[in-house]
């Protein structure tokens, strides 16, 4: 049987009528990732609360996967803005516009160590002349503490850390700079300490939600439609 070739979201194939017979001669597919990645999130989180109460490294895994999940989301919507908006021939952005977005794609002009995502998707809303995300603002540091937490999961490192005192006064939140950072948002006691007590299906939830709002307020700012779901009330 002769296989019939999937055109996909944003593909195009070149069909050749020769005579009586047509047939597809070639097929080019467009792959995104932001949508898959943000859904993916989604299912980390949901495995990691239907199993909140237990104490267990699945519960863990799933947090985990939930939090490197919705930063990765970030950084393949930045990524597919570019190239949705700069490339895409019915962008709606004025070619000077597209030009400098270009350049930004390019290898010498992709974020150096000075400059995470959460830094570009501002640089983009400059070249927009739009209203930048401000990095007092709490839809900014939420996010970029995902990025900090995200950071800590994919480039490990091992330590030390007291996890019990016979002192009940003993803050031992304190040892850690995450969990100094986190220790407010993610309501922690005073003697919590990282990965046990951050690594839970509350701190899924506010990552996902941290990411989801952050890709929302940009996309509020920038007033371009990137060219995928980013309205969380459709998604309900």
């Amino acid at each position: 049987m002769k296989k019939t070739p999937v055109l996909r979201s944003g593909g195009k194939a070149i069909i050749i009528t020769d005579g009586e017979e047509t047939r597809v001669a070639r097929v080019e597919s467009e792959y995104r990732f932001a949508f898959g990645l943000r859904n993916a999130a989604r299912v980390m989180l949901n495995n990691a609360r239907d199993i909140a109460e237990e104490e267990s490294h699945e519960m863990r895994a799933f947090a985990t996967g939930a939090i490197v999940l919705a930063y990765s989301s970030l950084e393949a919507a930045l990524n597919e803005f570019i190239f949705l908006n700069a490339s895409a021939s019915n962008s709606p952005l004025s070619e000077e516009c597209k030009i400098l977005i270009n350049a930004i794609a390019s290898e010498n002009l992709r974020p150096q160590e000075k400059k995470n995502t959460l830094q570009m998707f501002n640089v983009l809303l400059r070249l927009l002349g739009r209203s930048e995300l401000r990095e007092s603002e709490n839809t900014y540091q939420a996010a970029n503490l995902v990025r900090i937490l995200r950071n800590l999961l994919v480039h490990p490192m091992p330590g030390r850390v007291v996890t019990y005192s016979e002192n009940s006064a003993e803050n031992l939140s304190e040892q850690q700079q995450v969990v100094k950072q986190l220790r407010s948002r993610l309501a922690l006691a005073q003697y919590a300490t990282f990965p046990w007590d951050v690594l839970t299906s509350n701190c899924a939830v506010w990552a996902v939600d941290a990411c989801e709002n952050f890709l929302h307020e940009f996309v509020r700012q920038s007033g371009v439609d990137p060219g995928f779901l980013t309205d969380r009330k459709s998604q309900q």
